[in-house]
């Protein structure tokens, strides 16, 4: 008997009528049902989700780089001349020494204030990547810049000038970040870090369409210690085509900007330029307006601007010969009954 139960084979589980989990019931094969909420919960917890997904949506869309924040207007500065006028008598020769090395003389006359004349000696070195510029005047009042690229996208810039009067001697820090279609820019004027004083600049600038940009810039200064004070800008430029553009900008709460500039052929420019101050608390509400052209002969360029002040001047360019131009600049201001006349020569060797 004892044998014969050694013998006798083990029966199987489904042979006794007894019901035996399988592999997939025991949950180690099951599929999950809360795959798809789960990653969605996920995502909606990630802030690296969303800028991925918003970068990826930016790089579809192929936009270009808006420029620089404190360029939006660039157009409206070459066609007015308020950046080009002359007073009194000017000569500029500059020397180019190497393709990466020039200085410069500049000669003043007639200028107004107790020093009627002037020099300036300056020189300028750059190449691909590094451009460095100083001058000097008869006063010893000494400007310098200094311009690098670390990388394709990333600059950094020094400026500083160191005046007679120390309370207009100043340096600024500077450091610009240029993406496919972004730019970021961050300045520190006179910043000190024993007493927190100083000037901060951030600002930023998106291309939102292939046409149109927008952009903001933060304030903060703090002129004195326990002193502070903060304000924020915007700007926004609408481009239709390139032979027009369309600039607003904001300071602070009280200045509003406008700008138009066209390009009426390939002479001819013309832009109007609206400026609008209103400071409620001190009772001022002023509104300044200019219009300009600017017109490109085949050897001369001649500027015109006017303004709803009874301004109006002018500017004319004659390229008398390769590197070498003569310039007449004249001002009337029919309200105050003032005038302004200069003559200059530009010599390039």
């Amino acid at each position: 008997m004892a044998e014969a139960a050694q013998q006798q084979p083990h029966a199987s589980p489904m042979a006794t009528g007894i019901a035996v989990p399988s592999i997939s019931d025991m949950g180690f094969n099951k599929p999950r049902h809360y795959d798809a909420e789960e990653e969605i919960h996920q995502k909606f917890w990630n802030p690296l989700y969303y800028y991925k997904a918003l970068n990826q949506h930016r790089l579809r869309l192929n936009l270009p780089n808006p420029g620089q924040f404190e360029y939006l207007n660039k157009e409206i500065k070459t066609t007015m001349l308020t950046n080009y006028a002359i007073e009194g008598g000017r000569a500029d020769l500059a020397k180019i020494l190497s393709p990466n090395f020039q200085v410069m003389h500049s000669f003043q006359l007639g200028l107004p204030g107790g020093n009627p004349s002037a020099f300036e000696f300056a020189g300028v070195y750059a190449d691909e990547n590094t451009m460095m510029h100083g001058k000097m005047d008869t006063d010893f009042n000494l400007q310098a810049r200094f311009n690098h690229a670390l990388s394709k996208d990333l600059q950094l810039k020094v400026q500083s000038q160191l005046m007679t009067n120390d309370s207009q001697s100043m340096v600024q820090l500077e450091g610009e970040y240029t993406g496919s279609d972004y730019t970021a820019n961050v300045k520190a004027i006179n910043p000190s870090m024993v007493d927190g004083t100083g000037i901060y600049l951030a600002n930023y600038l998106q291309s939102i369409t292939p046409k149109l940009s927008v952009g903001a810039e933060l304030l903060y200064q703090a002129p004195m210690p326990k002193v502070q004070e903060t304000s924020i800008s915007f700007a926004m430029r609408y481009q239709p085509s390139a032979d027009r553009a369309w600039v607003a900008q904001t300071q602070g709460s009280n200045i509003l900007t406008t700008s138009y500039w066209r390009k009426v052929s390939e002479k001819c420019e013309a832009g109007a330029e609206l400026q609008m101050l209103n400071v409620p608390s001190q009772g001022r509400r002023e509104a300044s307006c200019s219009v300009g052209v600017k017109y490109d002969f085949a050897m001369s360029t001649f500027r015109a601007m006017a303004d709803n002040f009874g301004k109006v001047s002018m500017l004319l360019e004659e390229k008398i010969a390769p590197g070498f131009s003569f310039l007449l600049s004249g001002e009337l201001d029919h309200l105050k009954g003032e005038n302004k006349f200069g003559i200059g020569i530009n010599l390039e060797s």
